[in-house]
């Protein structure tokens, strides 16, 4: 008698525990769903900074030299945000374009060939710089961005969130530098 309610109770531990399991990594893969949604404004905001990129390699290509190192920082990040690469390798690449951004906007702001053009001059000290920032801005405000860090934290910070990992759920790559 004994020994068939150890096993009666063992037998109600298990299906408990995969009970537990079950719900765990079903909760946190459709929570993990809810996330990767948020992901398409994400990548509009990306593409903005894309077009941003474009834009400002047209008109700096018109002054400076190929040769220029933050020009080719810029087409590097631009080519990185348009690919295939993980979310950390596009946020390094989208630190590496404001960088080289700002470097080329302020040497063509001091040549005399875009000051003495009224339409690049135009481009170079206002409606490039403000297209820059706005696209940064929504890019580093994005819901994506604050809704991976929550999985991110949740997901590590909970007896449920750590049967979910252990069932295989993986947390939410984040679109920080690395």
């Amino acid at each position: 008698m004994k020994l068939r309610s150890g096993v009666a109770f063992l037998l109600m531990l298990c299906l408990v525990i995969a009970a537990l399991g079950i719900g765990a990594y079903q909760g946190w893969s459709d929570e993990r769903k809810a996330v990767e949604e948020t992901y398409a404004g994400l990548e509009k905001m990306i593409q903005a900074r894309v077009e941003s990129a474009y834009n400002l390699i047209t008109v700096a290509s018109r002054h400076l030299p190929e040769t220029d190192a933050p020009m080719a920082q810029l087409i590097s990040a631009r080519d990185i945000l348009e690919s295939n690469a993980g979310l950390p390798q596009k946020a390094a690449a989208n630190e590496l374009l404001s960088q080289s951004a700002h470097q080329i906007l302020s040497s063509l702001s001091a040549l005399p060939s875009v000051q003495s053009d009224s339409r690049d001059k135009m481009y170079v000290e206002s409606y490039l710089p403000q297209m820059l920032e706005e696209s940064q801005a929504r890019t580093a405000g994005a819901l994506y961005n604050t809704a991976a860090a929550a999985f991110n934290r949740e997901l590590e910070e909970s007896l449920s969130g750590f049967l979910a990992r252990l069932l295989g759920v993986k947390p939410a790559e984040e679109f920080v530098s690395p």
